[in-house]
């Protein structure tokens, strides 16, 4: 996949995702969010951006509308390939030198699951003293968008992107992790310069 191809998945999936998030926040902000009008706007924002980004992330790696990969024709005739050997193709992209196959496959499965690893703790308190419950999570929604894939025909169903997709979300978690570490030490000092 060439730059240009990516910067055109990138813009059609952020419209795709901002078609299908509006009407998404609007009803959870009636519904759901009725009985916490209270919560501080900083959160509701955060929030509001973690749905927004997994829209963008099943939009751009399982169901790819907008002319992104998705069509019946390829669903109708099976038009799919599975990969469940972990790290050949990898394997085989560095032994070719093939440098730009292994980084977009490696790298950018990583870093489309960095902002899960980061998102997770920072919004659910529930995550912030688990690492392998935020990484399960990763892994388990790196699962579901290759069964998806699968299922709707629009990409290569990938044992290797499960483990980028997860390390990514692990690699966000240790961010999170520092981010925090940082914030909380400053806060530390004010608190001590103050007294």
């Amino acid at each position: 996949m060439s730059i240009s191809e990516i910067i055109r998945y990138v813009y059609v999936t952020v419209g795709v995702a901002v078609v299908l998030s509006i009407p998404v926040i609007l009803i959870r902000r009636y519904y759901i969010h009725k009985d916490r009008q209270l919560a501080h706007w900083k959160y509701k924002l955060a929030d509001n951006i973690f749905l927004f980004y997994i829209i963008c992330l099943f939009q751009i790696t399982a169901f790819r509308f907008g002319g992104l990969g998705w069509s019946l024709e390829n669903m109708m005739e099976r038009k799919t390939r599975v990969n469940g050997t972990p790290l050949v193709f990898i394997w085989n992209w560095a032994v070719k030198k093939r440098w730009w196959y292994l980084i977009y496959n490696a790298v950018g499965n990583c870093i489309w699951f960095v902002p899960l690893g980061v998102l997770l703790p920072a919004l659910y308190k529930e995550y912030r003293k688990h690492f392998g419950r935020t990484v399960f999570i990763g892994m388990v929604v790196s699962t579901l968008i290759e069964i998806l894939q699968y299922i709707f025909c629009t990409g290569v169903t990938d044992i290797d992107d499960v483990i980028f997709n997860t390390l990514g979300t692990a690699v966000g978690y240790i961010m999170w992790v520092i981010f925090d570490c940082g914030r909380n030490l400053i806060s530390k000092r004010k608190s001590r310069h103050i007294e």
